[in-house]
């Protein structure tokens, strides 16, 4: 069979897009929620119901810490609709499911490639080891232990091509993590801190995402507060230092994979009403180093709603 010179290039720069593409895939299932990650819980035998909007753009192609040309343009855009349920148990307890659905759309050498549908759904409990008041001012102390499902699929493809690993909406693997958080209010001031650490397990088409490391501290102040029931508002700001360990495949380790970041996070916390949590904020790139040529984080939009009932 003949093949044109012009086919062929096009052949080639689909699989580029598609076998080969170098944009990190997202590595949080577990994304999502409303303050699951905090010293506090929620409150005995409540429920709270939330949906999460998170956008993840990627665009600049990354050497090290320095930014390359890329002749084949490629970029990488992830929205990310989790549905979270947090229920109470106790004072102390608290159970959360984190349920995904992902939307990515690759380009890469003017081809592009979507996956779309239900992530990997993780499950998670919260129990609070210490909690101390005093005159307006509390500390909680809590650890966190979940696991990522494998029911996210793992087989799309684009113009007949098996959509790489690390691009699908699931992995195929099953990934526990655990997490210390700590909180301390006073006033209106608060101020928290939470370490984390996710095993990642081989998954579908023999991959391994590396193993996922952060370290977070924010503080918050309600400018705006009202006396119960009334409404509050609160400007947070907050850093986060990411280590993703390097990937997998068929157990031989991959070249681009593997980063260090650090990102400013400033939010919006409002609550119109005691039962209801709005919050609004972005992930900045202030730093970030990659082993091999990966794209870079740019700046991420997350909106949260939630109910308590």
């Amino acid at each position: 069979m003949c093949v044109s010179s012009t086919s062929l290039c096009r052949y080639l720069s689909r699989s580029v897009c598609l076998l080969v593409f170098c944009a990190s895939g997202s590595l949080a299932a577990q994304e999502g929620g409303i303050e699951i990650f905090a010293g506090e819980t929620l409150f005995e035998s409540g429920w709270r119901a939330s949906v999460t909007e998170i956008y993840k753009p990627k665009r600049d192609l990354y050497s090290g810490s320095h930014r390359v040309s890329d002749p084949l343009n490629r970029s990488t855009a992830e929205w990310r609709t989790v549905l979270g349920i947090d229920y109470g148990l106790d004072r102390d307890a608290t159970i959360s499911a984190l349920v995904p659905f992902v939307y990515r759309d690759l380009k890469a050498a003017g081809d592009r490639a979507n996956t779309s549908g239900l992530g990997d759904i993780a499950l998670l409990g919260k129990y609070r080891i210490i909690k101390e008041e005093g005159q307006q001012e509390s500390f909680n102390w809590a650890v966190i232990g979940g696991l990522e499902f494998p029911t996210g699929e793992t087989d799309q493809d684009a113009n007949g091509m098996r959509i790489s690993a690390k691009q699908q909406v699931g992995r195929g693997a099953w990934n526990p993590f655990l997490a210390s958080s700590i909180t301390y209010g006073k006033d209106r001031a608060r101020f928290d801190a939470t370490v984390f650490y996710k095993f990642n397990t081989e998954g579908d088409q023999k991959y391994e995402t590396g193993d996922f490391f952060s370290l977070s501290v924010s503080a918050a102040y309600r400018f705006i507060h009202y006396q119960y029931p009334g409404p509050t508002v609160g400007a947070r700001l907050g850093l986060q230092w990411r280590h993703e360990a390097r990937d997998h495949s068929h157990r031989q380790l991959v070249a681009n994979s593997g980063a260090d970041q650090l990102l400013l996070n400033p939010a919006l916390s409002i609550h119109p009403v005691p039962s209801m949590d709005l919050n609004l904020g972005l992930r900045i790139p202030l730093y970030q180093t990659y082993k091999g040529q990966q794209l870079g984080r740019d700046v991420e939009f997350i909106a949260a709603l939630g109910f308590r009932f």
